[in-house]
């Protein structure tokens, strides 16, 4: 190897950027990042599968001593076998009964309840998850095409009080403690609360259409008397989600505008507004320490529209603005991962968006793409503080995201491309020898890769990698990237053409193998000249 050439180490964090030219690009950010997360450090991880759940055995748990055939000649037939048995697991699990999409879905008592239309359209229905799939829970009628919103609470102050408040926006509100489901009556008509919360007071809030929410009497969520300290305030726009803050305090989000609630009770309440210009999306509305949500101008969290008012500097979300902007009538559900530091939000064409923070700052970005369209989601922890995630699907499927290594039985595919680097030097020529990629994984991984040289122009002759500057779908044209499952292992991959820049592709496609971290690239290069 020539005895000019440099190493180049191209550390793989900052996430999606779409929103700048290819030399405005930190290397290591990408233009496109599909299913792949951010690490709380910053790296770039395979996201997990999902799978469909209703309470059967889940495919992704099937232990291999306990297949047929065990133990197995070769790895070959143990996963010929696996795969055999974890179909077996899918097919078994259904769909909630009825038509349409999953209208909400929740987790208490370490059972799951999912809410869908009945086949006719006429109503809607309740559904618990158990060994043997769906089992429909006695309600009173409800009408149907609601959309589920839900809170976990304890008027009581007892452990084994813990209920579930729910509203939909076409049924009255709901309290829920595992056996018994009782409608709330309250103090509107029509009564058919949109959104809800509890204050840390014991004081049940809830909004209605036209532009006003309602607060209950303290410990009582069914107390509606103006004499017993309830009431109702009108904000004169429609509200999109209401959140507790800390400090006494309680966001209602409208549309276009931002109300804070401070104060425990009528005693002290006082609203305000906090922003008269800057509003929530409804459904993109989580709390990571404080409210997060997508308004026209973008994410924002609740601090910064206070710090920067009616702004685009008060949005978080620049790098990928362009997206946002695509999306903004498509929203469809938002959640909150705790374990991993990240807000999620979902879409309407099967894809979402993945924001990583650590300590408050934004780590960066990264694209979903599901097979399957979100209609609803939920997160939240088990009875042993374990962490799950699920979501309703337009097509009647309740999914937990997160688990497994497919995406429902299928391989799915795991790609990034970084932007053009030129490394400071944009005008310079420079002959590409090798690229070292470095892998953190448990076990075997193979990668297909490409290179693009100067934003893939066609007159630059093509290298040993580089097979045509045509669609990167095109996988047969690809090398092949392999490495063992050594914690953290390095693969060299011999590389010769002359540019002025380069962008790296990478592709992963599995069924089987569990999710791995692409860490940073090197690459070694030597000079050759100024473009003329």
């Amino acid at each position: 190897m020539a005895s000019n050439t440099s190493v180049i180490t191209i550390p793989l964090t900052g996430g999606l950027n779409v929103a700048v030219s290819d030399q405005m690009i930190k290397p290591g950010e990408c233009t496109e990042l599909i299913n792949y997360e951010l690490t709380t450090t910053g790296r770039y991880q395979r996201i997990k599968g999902y799978e469909r759940f209703d309470g059967q055995p889940a495919p992704s748990e099937i232990i291999g001593a306990d297949l047929p055939g065990f133990p197995f000649a070769t790895f070959d037939d143990f996963l010929a076998a696996y795969r055999a048995e974890r179909t077996l697991r899918t097919d078994a699990i259904q769909p909630v009964p009825g038509s349409g999409p999953v209208l909400g879905v929740f987790r208490f008592n370490d059972v799951v309840y999912a809410f869908r239309n009945t086949v006719d359209g006429t109503a809607a229905k309740m559904y618990r998850s158990s060994g043997t799939g769906w089992q429909e829970v006695t309600t009173p009628a409800l009408s149907p095409d609601g959309n589920y919103e839900f809170i976990e609470t304890n008027f009581s102050g007892s452990a084994a009080a813990r209920e579930v408040i729910g509203v939909d926006g076409r049924n009255p509100a709901f309290r829920f403690n595992g056996i018994s489901f009782t409608q709330i009556t309250g103090p509107i008509t029509p009564d058919q609360p949109t959104h809800v919360d509890v204050l840390p007071s014991q004081k049940l809030v809830m909004s209605y259409r036209g532009g006003s929410f309602v607060y209950s009497e303290i410990g009582n969520p069914a107390g509606w008397s103006g004499a017993n300290g309830a009431g109702e305030i009108a904000v004169g726009d429609e509200i999109t989600g209401i959140d507790v803050q800390a400090d006494k305090a309680t966001a209602i989000f409208c549309r276009n505008k931002i109300f804070m609630l401070y104060g425990a009770s009528e005693a002290d309440f006082q609203l305000t507004a906090y922003a008269l210009n800057s509003g929530a999306i409804a459904g993109s509305i989580q709390s990571m320490g404080q409210s997060i949500f997508l308004d026209d101008r973008g994410l924002t969290k609740l601090d910064r529209t206070n710090q920067f008012g009616d702004f685009d500097s008060a949005t978080i979300s620049q790098k990928v603005q362009p997206l946002l902007q695509q999306r903004l009538s498509s929203v469809v559900a938002s959640m909150i991962v705790r374990g991993k530091n990240q807000y999620r939000l979902f879409f309407s064409d099967n894809t979402g968006l993945i924001l990583t923070m650590f300590g408050g700052e934004v780590m960066g970005f990264t694209e979903l793409r599901y097979n399957f369209v979100a209609s609803c989601t939920w997160s939240g922890e088990d009875s042993t503080g374990r962490e799950l995630l699920y979501a309703g699907g337009t097509n009647g499927y309740v999914y937990q995201l997160d688990s497994g290594n497919t995406f429902d039985n299928v391989a799915y595919t795991s790609s990034f491309q970084t932007g053009f680097m030129a490394f400071g030097k944009p005008e310079d020529k420079k002959r590409w020898r090798k690229l070292v990629i470095e892998a953190n994984s448990v076990t075997r991984v193979e990668c297909q890769y490409r290179l693009y040289y100067d934003y893939a122009d066609p007159n630059i002759p093509l290298s040993d990698v580089l097979i045509g500057a045509g669609s990167k779908w095109d996988l047969s044209d690809w090398d092949d990237a392999l490495w063992g499952g050594a914690s953290t292992s390095w693969n060299d991959e011999y590389i010769d053409g002359v540019s002025r820049n380069l962008a790296i592709y990478l592709s992963h496609t599995s069924d089987y193998y569990p999710p791995h971290i692409i860490s940073q690239f090197f690459l070694h290069a030597s000079p050759r000249g100024r473009r003329r």
